[in-house]
């Protein structure tokens, strides 16, 4: 059998947003008492997925952000040091 690439790459993506439905849909269940269907569970994964990798996506870039701050402030103290010790 062979497999093409596009299964080949997809293929651990959907399984994995499969679980991740399964547990939403687990706790869903445990909270409300609602039974999701089998098939909302696979979007329902899927979305979940997409919205943990969102998530990161704006922390790093809060990161990033607070590092060329950083970054620019010493860039700053360093140019008035150099500005002070050549005026002495």
């Amino acid at each position: 059998m062979t497999v093409d690439i596009t299964t080949f790459i997809y293929s651990p993506i959907y399984i994995i947003g499969h679980w991740v439905g399964l547990i939403v849909a687990t706790v869903v269940q445990m909270f409300s008492g609602v039974v999701l269907p089998n098939t909302i569970i696979d979007t329902v994964g899927l979305l979940t997925m997409t919205t943990i990798l969102l998530t990161l996506a704006e922390i790093a870039k809060k990161i990033a952000w607070g590092m060329v701050t950083i970054c620019w402030a010493l860039v700053i103290i360093r140019i008035g040091m150099l500005t002070y010790t050549s005026a002495q």
